[in-house]
């Protein structure tokens, strides 16, 4: 997904109750060594997690908690070369932390600090970490080095090992409400008219997809989709294809056309209503008043499994054409 500059963005409100607590936590240095910030995607949590990064760091901070973005480990931290900052993240997009790259982040962790605010670890996607790797991080988060924070961030809480879960104390982060989120869309800069429920709830979801030509990729998923099931197109090479797109954006909209599916085929059975009311394109409005709700529900799961496996080894391609065989097998049981 193309990166928002969230540096120039106003601060969620949503995140106000939060923060309240962390800024008193910090500046009564009672700040626990792992802090695990979670929630659903596009709600902020790595902008929080930043803020509380900041603010640990920073020796300027301001009533409000934040880090003053004027001292001179704020001007590091900002260029990104800030020596008590180290990170742990995949060695490729879509690939598992390995176990050696735990070993050598701890490591680093054990290093003597530059400044007298001690280290920072940042782990981004925490549910990337593999079994072996989350079990070599348990000593570092059981007994941490002196003046050492390490901030973890996931989508998926329940991914994380219990015993990585248990030695952190956990930030779960809400959904802004309906105008929290237009009006900070407007703040800051994109037109909020148009945006269904779900977008509302995730804004830098929204915020991501505004800054490149997302319309036109839907569209053409769309149009694949919808081929695929009218048997223009097999289910493989429509699979070799979504493959190459960006696994982010394309689960999020497989997320949302089925929800939008489940929801006009439920309709239909209740009431056959066409296309009326649809967040869908016409022809997949029509597809579903043809889908038997209860037998696409299952789909509809498989689709939620579709987004953590492509943050793990699974054949990605093979999980799409997967997914787009068993749609096809949903009609089928309708029209049988």
């Amino acid at each position: 997904m193309s990166t928002v500059d969230t540096t120039a963005l106003d601060m969620p409100p949503w995140h106000t109750p939060a923060w309240a607590h962390m800024a008193h936590a910090i500046a009564a240095d009672r700040v626990a060594h792992g802090l695990l910030v979670c929630g659903p995607p596009g709600i902020g949590k790595r902008v929080f997690a930043d803020r509380i990064v900041a603010a640990l760091l920073c020796r300027e901070r301001d009533a409000q908690g934040d880090a003053c973005g004027r001292c001179a480990a704020c001007r590091q931290r900002i260029a990104g070369t800030h020596p008590d900052i180290s990170r742990l993240v995949p060695e490729e997009p879509g690939k598992l932390i390995k176990v050696d790259q735990v070993r050598a982040f701890s490591q680093r962790l054990h290093l003597t600090p530059q400044y007298d605010s001690g280290r920072i670890g940042w782990i981004d996607p925490a549910e990337d970490l593999s079994p072996s790797a989350a079990n070599s991080l348990l000593k570092t988060l059981e007994e941490p080095p002196p003046a050492c924070h390490i901030v973890l961030v996931t989508d998926r809480v329940s991914a994380l090992m219990p015993t990585v879960r248990s030695r952190c104390q956990l930030w779960r982060l809400t959904p802004p409400t309906p105008t929290q989120a237009t009006e900070w869309l407007t703040a800051n800069g994109m037109d909020p008219a148009g945006l269904d429920a779900d977008s509302l709830r995730t804004p830098f979801a929204a915020l991501a997809r505004d800054s490149q030509d997302y319309s036109a990729l839907v569209d053409g998923w769309d149009r694949t989709l919808s081929d695929v099931i009218r048997n223009r197109e097999d289910a493989a090479s429509a699979a070799e294809r979504l493959a190459r797109e960006p696994a982010d954006l394309l689960t999020d909209w497989l997320y949302r056309r089925a929800s939008a599916l489940l929801a006009q085929s439920l309709a239909a059975a209740d009431e056959p209503q066409g296309e009326a009311g649809s967040v869908l394109p016409a022809h997949l409005a029509r597809v579903a008043t043809r889908m038997d709700p209860y037998a696409f529900e299952p789909w509809c799961a498989g689709v939620v499994e579709s987004a953590r496996l492509a943050r793990s080894n699974a054949d990605w391609q093979l999980v799409l054409e997967s997914l787009l065989l068993d749609l096809k097998r949903c009609l089928k049981r309708k029209s049988s």
